[in-house]
């Protein structure tokens, strides 16, 4: 898991546009003003302005709870949140100067960093000022390994992992991968293939396609006469739609997997039915679903974030954001960096939200800060998601898990033991 999250991060392309990290929080609500507490100061260092990977929707999701924290309860113990949003660029001169900034505001704790740099550069100097990281999304194995970041996913580890698995337990015998032309989305495809392998599969192979090409037939009619049971699409928003339309083209028949990436309106919109079928793997449970979580979830967003689509990034954000307010509640006295620090080294179990439950038993000797290895799979139709059920018997049943009526699956199994 860790070895693909750290090829997935090769493929960031830094933009140098400005010379100075952007920081941005909301005003203080009106019920956030009338709070008589020392505001409770949050950083969150991401992505944004960056055409490999735009984290503004992390960003809205932070002020969004940020105001329903602050309007809705009333605070932290009386406290008004408040949430700085950094703007790093993927570049890691504006990562270190984001980090240096909000640490010396009197940040607490960081949550949702979501950095294609931070870390390779800005982690250490976390570190050494032994301040937390709560929830974001992780991609390099620093992330994986340090004791300062809490993830409340397997993030970019947990994507091709389980579809993998989900497909291979339901039958697939043999694999195809289709991945960008560059080295990193080689390198995806043979760490897939390799890993496909590993889980029992007979075959496996990997289809790289340029993806500024104005067509993608001639790619996967490649894919096509390789007769594949599963398909895995290693590709970003950007060209989705266009290949799930190739696909279709080509006559392929076999099952049809991507990540949430691009489970997102803009590749629905270029795709049409070409969509319908095809099989996206989430960190959490999509937007859809039913149950007291989602409800939560689709409430703060619809009222304090009206107009941001709920996607992957918005939900992975939400669960890192009530994950940070489910370990500052239970803080007994002042919130400061080492009570923050203390209260999560408690490694007390979480029954997490919106995503698979979080037990410190979970976390393998490879990733030791991934107390949720589990990532779901859902059919897209029509605008609606259905999770995927499997038997969870058989060789690979180690690697499924079934909670709140979800099924969850794993590419590394679960627990030191």
């Amino acid at each position: 898991m860790a070895a693909i999250a750290a090829i997935l991060a090769v493929c960031s392309a830094c933009s140098s546009s400005s010379n100075s990290a952007s920081s941005a929080s909301s005003q203080p609500s009106t019920s956030a003003s009338k709070l008589t507490g020392t505001p409770i100061k949050l950083g969150s260092i991401l992505t944004i302005t960056n055409p490999a990977w735009d984290n503004s929707q992390v960003a809205a999701t932070n002020i969004a709870w940020q105001d329903y924290i602050n309007d809705d309860l009333g605070g932290i113990h009386g406290h008004p949140v408040q949430i700085t949003n950094c703007d790093d660029q993927g570049n890691g001169a504006l990562t270190t100067q984001c980090m240096t900034n909000l640490l010396s505001s009197g940040v607490v704790a960081f949550v949702n960093n979501s950095s294609l740099t931070f870390g390779d550069v800005a982690l250490p100097q976390m570190a050494a000022a032994k301040v937390a990281s709560i929830g974001g999304w992780p991609i390099t194995t620093q992330e994986y390994t340090s004791p300062y970041v809490f993830p409340t996913t397997p993030g970019a580890a947990g994507s091709y992992p389980s579809l993998a698995v989900y497909f291979r337990a339901t039958g697939a015998s043999k694999l195809a991968v289709v991945v960008e032309d560059t080295p990193a989305g080689i390198e995806v495809g043979q760490a897939v293939s390799k890993m496909w392998k590993g889980l029992g599969g007979t075959s496996a192979s990997y289809f790289s396609f340029d993806p500024t090409a104005p067509d993608f037939t001639p790619v996967m009619a490649q894919v096509a006469a390789a007769k594949p049971d599963a398909v895995i699409l290693a590709v970003g928003a950007s060209a989705a739609g266009r290949l799930f339309q190739a696909v279709r083209t080509a006559g392929i028949t076999a099952k049809v997997g991507a990540t949430s990436t691009a489970a997102v309106n803009s590749v629905f919109s270029t795709a049409g039915s070409a969509a319908n079928g095809v099989y996206f793997s989430f960190a959490c449970i999509p937007p859809t679903s039913s149950g007291a979580d989602s409800a939560l979830y689709r409430h703060i967003m619809s009222t304090f974030a009206p107009s941001q689509e709920l996607t992957n990034q918005t939900c992975v954000a939400a669960s890192s954001l009530e994950y940070m307010l489910y370990i500052l509640d239970g803080i007994k006295g002042p919130i400061t960096r080492s009570s923050v620090l203390a209260q999560l080294r408690l490694k007390q179990p979480w029954a997490g939200f919106l995503t698979h439950p979080m037990d410190p038993a979970l976390a393998t000797s490879a990733t030791p800060s991934i107390w949720n290895p589990y990532n779901t799979v859902a059919q897209y139709t029509n605008g609606k998601y259905t999770p995927v059920t499997t038997t969870q018997s058989g060789p690979l049943s180690d690697l499924i898990n079934s909670a709140d009526g979800v099924m969850w699956f794993t590419g590394t199994k679960p627990g030191n033991g």
